[in-house]
C-alpha cells in the first residue's frame, strides 16, 4: 500500500508539533536554567534546518508591516509554548526590553545583531532604569541566542538581505503585558505593547 505524501504544509505542521513536544518534555523534566534553555536552543537549531519548510519566501515581512513580520507557528491553550517565525529587512530593530518569560532565538536565514544590557539600579522607582551594555552576538543560520526572563535585549537587523528567525516564549506575548521596553537616554522605561499584526 503506498504510503500517503505530505505537502509541505502538513510537514511543516508535523515537524514543528515534534519540536514543541520536546522541547515541553525538556521544560517539564527540568527547572528553567540557563542550560534546560541550551537544550531547548540546540532543539530549535534542528528544526530551523528544514529550509524548504522555513523560508523568508514563506515567511517573508509583509506588504504595509515596514520592515519586520511575526508569525505564530504554535502555542497551547493557555497561550504557553508559542513559537514565532519572525522575519525582517534591514533596518528592523527593537529597543532594549526584557521578556517577563523565558525566551530563545534561533536563527534561519540571515544575521541580526542581539546586544545584551546589565540592569544597574535596584528596581524600586516605577518607571525608572539604569542600563548597560554588557556584550552582543551575532544570530544567522546555525546559531541563537537564550534569556532568562529578566534578560534584557535588543535587536538590531543590520544586513541588507532577508532575515528570518524563530522566537519561542515561555509564554505568547500577546499575553506579557509587563514586558519594558528601556530608554538608556533618560534612564525611563514604559510597558512595552506586543506587535498588533501578528499573523496565524
Amino acid at each position: 500500500m503506498a504510503t500517503a505524501v505530505l505537502s509541505l504544509s502538513e510537514q511543516r505542521k508535523t515537524e514543528i508539533n515534534c519540536c514543541v513536544k520536546d522541547i515541553r518534555a525538556m521544560i517539564s523534566s527540568n527547572s528553567v536554567t540557563p542550560s534546560t534553555l541550551s537544550q531547548v536552543r540546540t532543539r530549535l537549531l534542528e528544526l530551523a534546518t528544514h529550509q524548504d519548510l522555513f523560508n523568508s519566501k514563506i515567511f517573508p515581512v509583509r506588504i504595509g508591516d515596514n520592515t519586520s513580520s511575526l508569525y505564530l507557528l504554535s502555542e497551547d491553550d493557555k497561550h504557553e509554548y508559542a513559537l514565532y517565525a519572525v522575519s525582517e529587512k534591514q533596518g528592523n530593530m527593537s529597543p532594549p526590553h526584557d521578556h517577563t518569560t523565558w525566551a530563545v532565538i534561533a536563527g534561519i536565514e540571515g544575521e541580526e545583531l542581539n546586544k545584551f544590557y546589565r540592569r544597574l539600579d535596584n528596581g524600586e522607582n516605577e518607571g525608572q532604569a539604569q542600563i548597560r551594555e554588557s556584550h552582543s552576538e551575532i544570530v544567522g543560520a546555525g546559531t541563537g541566542v537564550t534569556l532568562m526572563p529578566e534578560d534584557i535585549h535588543s535587536i538590531h537587523c543590520l544586513v541588507d538581505q532577508p532575515t528570518l528567525n524563530f522566537h519561542f516564549y515561555g509564554r505568547s506575548i500577546e499575553h506579557l503585558p509587563q514586558r519594558k521596553a528601556f530608554n538608556m537616554a533618560d534612564g525611563t522605561y514604559k510597558y512595552f505593547p506586543a506587535n498588533p499584526h501578528i499573523y496565524k
